[in-house]
């Protein structure tokens, strides 16, 4: 003769060693896909705020499209300025060119000249009639230094005598651009480029 009581107890203990294990299983794969949502999100964030700040390096490039002699250093960087390049006159903030090319947002953070001068443009887009804005959760800006082309060293691309005074050349800058979310994202990018002023 067999006792069924004792036989029910054991298989209620290993089913609920198996909801157990599927309890543990299914709380797991709750974690994984978590934690995956969250890599896309800010892999998703990551390229939005690199094509903000591509959209601002392009802008800090686009000004210098329609420039007949090289731009003054120091000029266009006023709030008012929709078409001309902002060229930052690093000598009146004190800062270093080497540390603007190194970390330009550390360099010039909270830095302005004695003429109030923006130190970081925004981003306006083509338009010139209607400033565009990247998103409402992201704030781009842009600014550009001069790259010296070797006259330092006496290997200036433009030998002949008085050519870079007269602003007959080839011209180097730096665009830097920056692009901010609210959640204090940031990526910074730069890129160098050459303009050649025939005159």
């Amino acid at each position: 003769m067999r006792h069924t009581s004792r036989q029910q107890g054991s298989t209620l203990l290993i089913s609920l060693v198996i909801l157990l294990m599927i309890t543990l299983l299914a709380v797991s794969n709750m974690r994984e896909v978590s934690l995956e949502s969250r890599i896309t999100g800010n892999l998703i964030e990551q390229k939005r705020l690199r094509n903000a700040g591509e959209a601002g390096l392009r802008e800090g490039e686009r000004r210098f499209f329609n420039t007949i002699k090289p731009p003054e250093v120091g000029s266009g960087c006023a709030d008012s300025n929709v078409k001309r390049p902002c060229i930052l006159n690093l000598s009146a903030l004190s800062v270093p060119r080497d540390d603007v090319h190194n970390n330009p947002v550390a360099a010039l953070n909270g830095k302005t000249d004695n003429a109030n001068s923006r130190v970081w443009m925004p981003y306006r887009g083509s338009d010139l009639n209607n400033p565009t804005q990247i998103d409402k959760d992201r704030a781009v800006t842009w600014q550009t230094i001069t790259v010296p082309a070797g006259e330092q060293n006496n290997e200036a691309e433009n030998p002949e005598y008085g050519n870079m005074m007269r602003g007959v050349g080839t011209f180097y800058y730096e665009t830097n651009s920056r692009a901010l979310n609210k959640a204090g994202g940031e990526t910074v990018l730069q890129a160098v480029h050459a303009r050649l002023y025939t005159n």
